[in-house]
């Protein structure tokens, strides 16, 4: 009898053990982007037929900057507080003073796109925070879209999912990615961008008649700098969810970075060797074996996005990834990137000390 009552109080114990560890430690599954780079079809023949012909460029907003010299943004907006290089052989611009904003500017100096979520920028005709069911009463929304640069027409294709969650509006040599907040079905942001850029990018499905748009891969040491790049932007797109959504921002921490970018690359590396490596630890044993101290820890990677600003919206229109980004217990977050992988590892700290970014 006493054999049988120690088994029973091991069992629970062992039980307790499990579910406050899973409780403790959340590990999503990797978020695959809804498209992946370099899967556009050529066509011989597009058919008959436009898919949604294109509405008048809004007259005010952020959207009348793209397609102008920076000159004419910075007789606004002043310099911005940084510089830094994209993927695409455009550099971003970031704003943070007035209003937080992300603008890419081609080598050229043109303004080829702006990103916000900033509830106090002017994204005439829209508004951030606006709910779906408004945007799609005034606008004409399509599940196919035409993007004409040079003698090339590439017709995008969106599915259902995007429709609700990323709908792509045509204006007058412009296009206004609406990135949709699934939960709330408010517009989370919004990006403005020149068709250029836009069939570079190639964020839905893709054909095209022509020739297809292409950027040169950047070298290994500028791949360096984009991936540096990436993992602030995940930092800071990160925080400005938390705070709209009434969660306190998260303090930047070196080693959990350090922690963070090595997990992105083991990812790349799995991948491009097309076998499993040495199979990584979980979460728990990895934070162990880094001696990173924690009460509390989750983790959410991605891949193949077009860049920070679509890897951050999809997080949040994943109900598990989600969780793990606005989880109100967490006070330390790490980003790490390499190449198309990108990691968030956060952390509630055991210290009241703070490791500074």
């Amino acid at each position: 009898m006493k054999n049988i009552f120690r088994i029973a109080i091991l069992l629970i114990a062992v039980l307790l053990v499990f579910y406050i560890t899973g409780e403790r430690v959340k590990e999503n599954e990797p978020l695959e982007a809804p498209v992946k780079q370099g899967t556009a079809v050529p066509v011989e023949n597009k058919g008959v037929g436009s898919a949604i012909p294109q509405s008048a460029r809004p007259e005010e907003g952020i959207s009348i900057y793209v397609g102008e010299p920076v000159d004419t943004l910075i007789e606004v907006l002043g310099k911005p507080k940084r510089i830094e290089p994209s993927n695409y052989h455009y550099d971003w611009w970031i704003y943070e003073k007035d209003q937080r904003l992300m603008v890419g500017v081609t080598r050229d100096g043109i303004v080829n796109q702006l990103y916000t979520a900033d509830e106090t920028s002017n994204v005439a005709p829209f508004e951030i925070g606006q709910n779906i069911s408004d945007i799609y009463r005034f606008t004409i929304v399509g599940s196919e879209v035409d993007v004409n640069v040079a003698d090339n027409i590439y017709t995008f294709s969106l599915n259902s999912e995007d429709l609700h969650s990323r709908p792509l509006i045509i204006y007058k040599d412009l296009f206004a990615q609406l990135y949709i907040d699934k939960e709330s079905n408010g517009l989370a942001g919004v990006r403005f961008i020149d068709p250029a850029t836009l069939v570079l990018h190639q964020p839905y499905e893709m054909t095209y008649m022509g020739e297809l748009l292409i950027s040169k891969p950047p070298s290994s040491t500028l791949q360096i700098e984009v991936d540096r790049t990436i993992e602030r932007q995940i930092f800071e797109l990160t925080n400005i969810q938390r705070v709209k959504h009434r969660v306190s921002e998260l303090q930047g921490d070196y080693f959990l970075s350090s922690f963070a970018h090595k997990h992105s690359e083991f990812l790349a590396l799995e991948n491009n060797l097309q076998e499993d490596m040495n199979k990584e630890e979980n979460l728990s044993s990895r934070l162990k074996n880094a001696s990173i101290e924690h009460k509390k820890a989750g983790e959410n990677t991605a891949f193949d996005y077009v860049d920070a600003i679509e890897a951050v919206h999809g997080w949040m229109n994943s109900t598990d990834h989600r969780k793990v980004m606005l989880d109100k217990d967490f006070t330390h977050l790490g980003t790490g990137a390499y190449n198309n992988y990108f990691t968030q590892t956060f952390i509630k700290s055991t210290v009241d000390s703070k490791r500074q970014r």
